[in-house]
């Protein structure tokens, strides 16, 4: 169960904050489990926990559809007899994992939300944001249910009115897209019917009346009715002119529009799909809608999307299993003698971790349940060991396999393996200046970092070859994963498809695999994609919309018109995402950006690629950055009870310069993201 801190920081664990690192650890997470569990308050009705039961049955689909990519895999390769069937089965099977996790995410609290209000209160206060959240999330599921359905309408019924499904079109032409819109459908009347659960379990509680001891806040009161009335001065302003209010005060009437409907803790996904809904009816009229659920249709199909839950369900295995645990013991090996050496075999295990998952969330609380504590117990500044557990389990983000990468290819239409490539140095370089820090302040003054006890270091040959054996197994996973990609064997989602099968082989060589750790793996990932796909379907609507109404040119046509030099375009561009990346989560600025930014970039002539370096960059700024940096929710999730956020917050502000230091080496020397790609497309 997510935790609300992880919900305060307006992402949420992107692989879930509990996975397990197996053996010794395993009492400390049940507990931590059940502790946030009770916290959390589970479902709130017979409809929510049917459905999170029901989930523990629709997440093996992503088995299912792994299993398809493997055969696909095989037989092409092996026997030269690619499938006609494959490609397009494992499509359907991920868009329905993605809009049941939706549902789910909803009945668990488990949407992003950015709680800037919400997580400050309790009681009856809370209840009544409960009440406006749920009426919005109403508002936003009979909007989607009414652009869904006017698609179903076309994908099963001629022009005519005779009956007929919507096929794919393709050499096996199976009908999936008409059963995937009728899957929308059916999902957006879920969610209607919980926000009506919600609303009723909000009026039922206190509703809002006084009650002794748990009594409404005035001021919250107060908040709700300004914020509620700036919404409903908006809409009527919007609906009463419409399209005449110009493309310039409706960007501002738009970006106005989600800043201040974030602040009740409504969920970002709901957030940008309910805008999006608005402005369409208000622009265009209900003839515009269909727009919206094409954008939607189209998000949820598209197959390179495939190798996020791939990857998720890949780290997921890794992290519930020893191997994790026994990877980061074996870097004592090459780092227990150097100043703060344990600090820098953290950073050390951090880089071969994000090479094998590509996600964070799991990253930083694995680090926190296995390095912190050690790092603690031996004196080190407690600063320096917060800033290396956040810091080491944010470079997900620039390590390939990176899910950042993976979405900033789709929206910008570049080369993923081309972004692969283009990250291995600047990921490189930033873990090097991190160690170098550490290793500076340690030598500099070595109570920052004491020297580990002699007698850990002096262990038997035979016990040092068993711990050295930890590291061939994840090793090669990564090696499975990126050596594919590379050499052409098979795409993203295919090599990420073999990684959830080398992850799974690997634990089952070490004789880990238990039906509880697939099981809670499978459901995991379908928690974490309803989490980020969720937002990535609100953020492709509006988009879609903001672009239809002529946002893309009034933006390109306001910055290239401006007179600025190309590069300090791109500064401001850097200047925007990092301000955005106090607020919001990296999904949601990535579709709402990009699309807008990547084609400027390609028209002052700079490299899409290098672009991409410098958003997953800037995107590991915001992991860091207060007040809603995730990474510091994420470690507070596990560190010890007397480390405050604001402690954590202070001693990440030294890492927090070493990634500008680095983003702006890489700005103003683009070959150090570009060589590598250029030197591979040379040979």
């Amino acid at each position: 169960m997510a935790s609300k801190a992880a919900n305060m920081s307006g992402a949420m664990p992107a692989n879930g904050p509990y996975f397990g690192s197996g053996n010794g650890m395993d009492e400390q997470l049940d507990a931590l489990k059940r502790a946030h569990a009770d916290e959390a308050g589970g479902p709130q009705n017979a409809l929510d926990r049917g459905i999170l039961s029901t989930g523990t049955f629709v997440c093996f689909l992503f088995a299912l559809a792994t299993l398809i990519s493997l055969y696909e895999i095989v037989v092409r390769y092996g026997f030269n007899a690619p499938t006609i069937w494959a490609h397009e089965s494992v499509i359907a099977l991920i868009a329905v994992c993605y809009l049941y996790g939706g549902m789910q995410c909803l009945a668990g609290d488990k949407h992003i939300r950015i709680g800037l209000i919400y997580f400050g209160t309790k009681g009856g206060t809370r209840r009544l944001l409960d009440f406006v959240n749920s009426l919005m999330g109403l508002f936003f599921a009979i909007a989607i249910a009414y652009a869904a359905f006017t698609m179903v309408q076309k994908a099963w019924w001629t022009p005519q009115g005779d009956f007929r499904l919507e096929r794919s079109g393709s050499a096996w032409n199976p009908i999936t897209p008409a059963l995937i819109k009728m899957a929308l459908l059916i999902t957006s009347s879920v969610l209607a019917a919980q926000s009506l659960g919600h609303i009723w379990t909000a009026l039922r509680g206190t509703g809002f009346r006084h009650q002794s001891g748990d009594p409404v806040s005035k001021l919250a009161v107060l908040s709700i009715i300004v914020v509620m009335g700036l919404l409903i001065a908006g809409g009527a302003y919007l609906f009463t002119y419409g399209k005449s209010i110009g493309i310039e005060t409706g960007s501002l009437l738009l970006v106005g529009s989600i800043m201040v409907m974030i602040l009740t803790g409504i969920p970002l996904a709901f957030v940008t799909g309910l805008i999006a809904i608005v402005f369409t009816l208000a622009w265009f009229g209900p003839m515009g809608v269909p727009l919206v659920s094409s954008r939607i249709y189209s998000f949820v199909s598209e197959y390179v999307l495939v190798a996020i839950p791939m990857f998720v369900l890949m780290a997921s295995l890794l992290d519930r299993s020893g191997m994790a645990r026994d990877l980061y013991d074996a870097m004592r090996l090459l780092a227990g003698r150097i100043k703060g050496g344990v600090a820098i075999q953290t950073l050390i295990a951090a880089v071969f971790l994000a090479a094998i998952s590509g996600i964070i969330g799991g990253e930083i609380v694995l680090l926190g349940l296995i390095a912190l504590p050690q790092m603690l117990r031996l004196g080190y500044n407690r600063a320096l060991a917060i800033g290396t557990v956040c810091a080491g389990g944010s470079l997900g983000t620039m390590i390939p396999p990176s899910i950042v990468l993976i979405v900033y290819g789709l929206t910008s239409s570049v080369s993923i393996g081309d972004l692969f490539l283009a990250t291995v140095i600047p990921g490189l370089l930033l873990a090097t200046f991190y160690i170098i820090y550490i290793f500076t302040r340690c030598t500099l003054d070595p109570s920052m970092g004491p020297p580990v006890d002699q007698a850990e270091l002096d262990m038997p040959f035979r016990e040092k070859l068993s711990k050295l054996k930890g590291v061939f197994l994840p090793v090669g996973v990564a090696v499975l994963v990126l050596g594919s990609i590379y050499g052409g064997i098979a795409s993203v989602t295919e090599a990420a498809a073999m990684g959830v099968v080398g992850v799974f082989l690997a634990a089952l060589i070490r004789r880990e695999v238990t039906w509880a750790l697939i099981r809670d793996s499978l459901q995991q990932t379908l928690d974490t994609c309803g989490m980020i796909i969720w937002i990535g379907l609100g953020a492709a609507a509006l988009v879609g919309v903001y672009n239809l109404m002529g946002g893309n040119r009034f933006i390109e046509g306001t910055i290239l018109n401006s007179g600025a030099s190309p590069m300090v375009i791109i500064l401001i561009m850097m200047a925007i995402l990092i301000v955005l990346g106090l607020f919001m989560d990296w999904i949601g600025i990535a579709l709402l950006t990009m699309p807008i930014f990547v084609p400027i970039v390609v028209k002052l002539g700079m490299d899409p690629v290098w672009f991409g370096i410098l958003f997953a960059m800037n995107m590991q700024v915001s992991y860091l950055s207060p007040p809603f940096g995730p990474a510091a929710f994420y470690l507070k999730s596990v560190a010890p009870k007397d480390m405050t956020l604001s402690e954590i917050f202070r001693a990440l502000v030294p890492f927090i310069l070493i990634q500008l230091l680095a983003l702006g080496i890489v700005l103003f020397n683009p070959d150090i993201a570009l060589w590598l790609p250029r030197w591979v497309q040379g040979n």
